[in-house]
């Protein structure tokens, strides 16, 4: 066993130095990072309400959590702005969260007793197909790769979410939430600290004292990594929308903590594939950059990317692996040929696009709209959420105007990667502001809008990623209308104003997506 250790150590130095990199090359070296959860606490009636929430997150598969004693500090401070980040890195430094991350790895017991099981079956986890194929090749024992392990200790992290601002307007929950990121300092100093107080069976009391006493001296400091800050709301209760601000958090930090992009190669191109999937929390949609590696003038490496891919099909791949792991599968949104080998990184976006278009014959000469990527297939094929706002000044001269919104959904084909057509219905309201009202204001806002239903299609054509121009045509009808939009609508009809029952429209516009 304690040749083991000292081996190991070896290893696991020869791992960090080789760390360092020149001109950020974009490799196939991913490693899982696990992650501390620490609240905040504020002495104040909020504390339970926080903390029982965030209990209830569901961390995802993406990271191993090191469940440490240490999860929540107080700092008495007003809950309506975040904490002192400073103080927040004072108490964590003091209260030595660090080394409880340490021993949590190690799972030191009471006497001191530490253990390598957790690290080796993590390491076991974290290994990938190629590790496993490498083996094979190299004449290598599958059970030697769990030492993988013991790179993943220092790629441990504190996840502090101070949660602040929380307001109830109506029914709407909302809270906002600074998560700040810390990780643990794993030097070679602290991996040689660690195995000199590792207790083996034949040592003496004496021994084990001495050792205890090492261990008791050692200081894991923690380094900050960023912050980010998040939003989130809900119409039913505090503990929705804290939930709602932490998924928010996370897709942000893991744009700003660049271990925490997954990486892998691709294996093949018809249809692009590489072997990630639940296990690295890959979901449909999520965006992925492709790099080749060149060379520059003076032959040293470089990553050059290619283009943006987006997963489709997800594979289910939360075990160890055995070499013949199913992988995922990727469309392609942009950029030039992908060929077997490149290396696609993590790239997350909101999968949001929006829209702004001109046009004539429809409700609405001027339209903005917000789309959302609910899911890709393999071929490309989309599916959008959509809303969108129109405005039509009906009659400058009396104050007439129209605002009409609609929501739906939209199909997206693409018969070639640049080319995008979307047939897509709605339902909506087309409301009606009347600035020289003679009649009460207080009455029922139905009463001035009448319901519409919308189809259409468009065709979109990607200039440079990620914008997009477009021409629509639709047709609205409408299939109610409040009793002072209609009296008002059909006085002005009777001058050339208003809103026909039906309408058919075609536009121009511009999609940006981000």
């Amino acid at each position: 066993m304690k040749k083991f250790l000292i081996i190991l150590f070896v290893l696991s130095g020869i791992e960090l130095a080789a760390q360092v990199k020149v001109n950020n090359v974009v490799d196939d070296d991913y490693v899982r990072s696990s992650i501390s959860v620490v609240v905040v606490n504020r002495d104040d009636q909020y504390d339970n309400t926080v903390f029982n929430a965030v209990q209830t997150i569901n961390y995802g598969e993406k990271f191993d959590i090191n469940d440490i004693p240490t999860d929540r500090i107080t700092i008495k401070s007003s809950r309506k702005v975040a904490a002192d980040m400073e103080r927040i890195g004072t108490i964590l430094n003091a209260e030595n969260v660090g080394k409880e991350i340490i021993s949590y790895w190690y799972q030191r017991d009471s006497k001191g007793v530490m253990s390598d099981a957790l690290i080796l079956k993590r390491g076991m986890y974290s290994v990938r197909d190629q590790e496993i194929l490498n083996s094979q090749v190299a004449k290598v024992g599958i059970s030697a790769l769990g030492e993988k392990g013991y790179d993943l200790v220092k790629g441990s992290y504190v996840f502090v979410l101070d949660y602040y601002n929380l307001k109830k307007d109506d029914d709407t929950y909302s809270v906002d939430v600074n998560a700040v990121i810390y990780m643990i300092d794993y030097s070679e100093e602290l991996l040689d600290q660690v195995y000199q107080a590792w207790i083996y069976e034949e040592d003496t009391l004496e021994e084990r004292a001495k050792k205890n006493a090492l261990y008791d001296s050692i200081v894991v400091p923690l380094e900050m990594v960023t912050s980010v800050k998040a939003s989130g709301s809900s119409s039913s209760s505090y503990a929705e929308a804290i939930r709602a601000a932490y998924s928010s958090a996370i897709h942000r930090s893991e744009n700003s903590v660049d271990d925490w992009n997954v990486t892998s190669s691709v294996i093949s191109t018809r249809p692009i594939k590489a072997k990630i999937g639940t296990k690295e929390g890959v979901k449909n949609g999520q965006r992925f950059q492709v790099h080749k590696i060149v060379e520059d003038r003076k032959g040293n490496l470089d990553s050059k990317s290619v283009g943006y891919i987006r997963a489709t099909d997800v594979a289910n791949n939360s075990t160890v692996a055995t070499g013949h792991t199913d992988a995922s599968s990727f469309y392609q949104i942009s950029g030039g040929s992908i060929d077997e080998g490149m290396i696609l990184k993590q790239k997350n976006d909101l999968r949001l696009g929006v829209t702004v278009a001109g046009g004539f014959g429809g409700y609405s000469p001027i339209e903005i709209g917000v789309e959302y990527l609910e899911h890709i297939n393999t071929k490309g094929t989309s599916r959008y959420v959509m809303l969108d706002l129109g405005f039509d000044a009906a009659d400058s001269d009396i104050g007439v105007t129209f605002v009409t919104a609609a929501v739906g959904m939209g199909m997206a084909f693409r018969p070639i990667r640049p080319i995008e057509v979307m047939p897509f219905v709605q339902i909506g309201a087309d409301v009606m502001g009347y600035s020289d009202n003679y009649l009460e204001s207080e009455d029922e806002a139905t009463e001035w809008m009448a319901w519409l239903a919308r189809a259409g299609a468009r065709l979109s054509w990607q200039v440079v990623y990620p914008v997009q121009i477009f021409a629509q045509v639709e047709a609205a009808a409408k299939i109610a209308e409040g009793a002072y939009y209609a009296a008002v609508n059909d006085a002005l009809q009777e001058y050339g104003f208003g809103h026909n029952p039906a309408v058919a429209g075609f536009s121009f516009g511009l999609k940006v997506s981000f």
